[in-house]
């Protein structure tokens, strides 16, 4: 969000870590932008899509080699996920009030299969909560408002790398 194109075109050659378009895709041509800008994974919203509109985008991104990353905000959203959902992420935002609350991904843990790569969504800014977060099987942690509030988002990010280590 707030990202461009052309800042997905400037980072690809410079990373090797895989990048993530994060924008509401709504339309299958958002996935072949996606892709040709150098994305690896794309985020599908379930709270805007339907069931049907879920599956067939994440086919076709999966056709076209793409990731997918599926948001939810509740239980009866996690019925969004199939066989082509590689990650799915537990937005602890929500979309109407925007308030956050890390009870979210704790709370929807145990519904979501073991199969997925679970995804702690926003909210998070302190490496106890990721701590927590990980022994109820979160794998993945995406945080970047956190970072990006900092003078230097690259020296925030390492030393909370180095805190999660020790």
């Amino acid at each position: 969000f707030g990202g461009t194109t052309q800042d997905v075109l400037a980072a690809r050659p410079m990373i090797s870590c895989p990048v993530l378009r994060k924008d509401f895709v709504i339309d299958e041509y958002q996935l072949y932008e996606a892709k040709a800008m150098g994305a690896d994974v794309v985020l599908l919203i379930a709270a805007a899509l339907t069931g049907k509109q879920t599956f067939e985008l994440a086919r076709k991104a999966h056709e076209l080699g793409l990731e997918v990353l599926l948001e939810v905000h509740n239980a009866d959203e996690i019925r969004h996920a199939n066989d082509y959902t590689d990650m799915l992420g537990v937005n602890n935002r929500n979309l109407k009030t925007f308030e956050q609350s890390i009870q979210v991904s704790f709370d929807l843990a145990g519904l979501i299969p073991d199969h997925f790569v679970k995804v702690s969504e926003s909210g998070i800014s302190k490496t106890e909560t990721v701590q927590e977060l990980r022994k109820v099987g979160y794998k993945g942690f995406l945080m970047g408002e956190n970072f990006m509030k900092e003078a230097n988002p690259a020296k925030a990010l390492s030393g909370f790398i180095a805190e999660l280590k020790n």
